[in-house]
């Protein structure tokens, strides 16, 4: 546990050092701010540019708020948050510092947990943070709105993003270069993107997740549309996470 927590606070003050945590931060809250004055302020901007099309956008409203989040985090905020851990494990490597670190007494697990753990608690905190600004915002812009569960999609958004962590973290683990843990990623998304498409796998991918919030804002769906996609991707993540942990444990630095 000792060495846990001291991997996990050199791994949260180099993502400090490098600026990963500040990105992170600063964009998700730009996410948080933007969604709800995009969503308010759009009718005026169409008007002012495209007199023609500006009926389309007229009445907005705090679903279009929500709308303009969810495509901004789900799109945007997890393909950023990525990029800037998709290079996690291939520095290590690079600059040869895991080999002497697991020389010193580190077990190889550790790595892997601390690593997880460091990205997940920063994509955490900037999430939760652009959330409860959206919300802010549009709570004030929108006073008389009530949408129904709008912290559950906003937790199963998050417990998606957990879930591509862990994806990428076996695709760090499995190649050297960042670039081939991205592509992995995107890989096996398309693939829970197709089960999406098929009838009889349609309501149990973890895509679900990140494609359905606004249907769950709207009650187009309902709750219990998300139960199982929801336990699918928390049983996956803990899987993958343990792969990554066998694969790594194996692996040849």
């Amino acid at each position: 546990m000792s060495g846990f927590i001291a991997f996990s606070k050199k791994e949260i003050t180099e993502n400090t050092r490098n600026y990963r945590l500040l990105i992170m931060l600063v964009i998700f809250f730009i996410f948080g701010v933007m969604s709800p004055l995009l969503a308010k302020f759009t009718p005026q901007l169409m008007e002012a540019v495209m007199p023609n099309l500006a009926e389309a956008f007229e009445n907005p409203s705090a679903l279009d708020s929500w709308t303009q989040f969810y495509k901004n985090v789900s799109s945007l905020g997890l393909s950023l948050t990525i990029i800037l851990f998709s290079s996690c494990l291939s520095g290590e490597y690079t600059k040869g510092t895991l080999a002497i670190m697991l020389t010193k007494g580190l077990s190889r697990p550790t790595v892997i947990l601390s690593k997880f753990a460091a990205a997940a608690a920063i994509l955490t905190v900037s999430y939760w943070l652009s959330f409860g600004v959206a919300y802010g915002y549009t709570a004030y812009l929108w006073p008389d709105a009530s949408l129904p569960h709008i912290f559950f999609a906003a937790f199963a958004l998050w417990i998606a993003g957990l879930l591509y962590l862990c994806i990428l973290m076996l695709g760090c683990v499995l190649f050297r270069q960042s670039f081939t843990s991205i592509l992995f990623l995107l890989v096996i998304t398309v693939i829970m993107g197709l089960l999406e498409q098929i009838e009889q796998t349609a309501g149990y991918s973890p895509v679900i997740l990140v494609s359905k919030n606004v249907d769950l804002l709207s009650g187009a769906v309902t709750v219990s549309y998300f139960i199982i996609p929801l336990i699918i991707s928390v049983f996956m993540s803990a899987a993958l996470l343990i792969m990554s942990i066998v694969v790594f444990n194996k692996k040849q630095l």
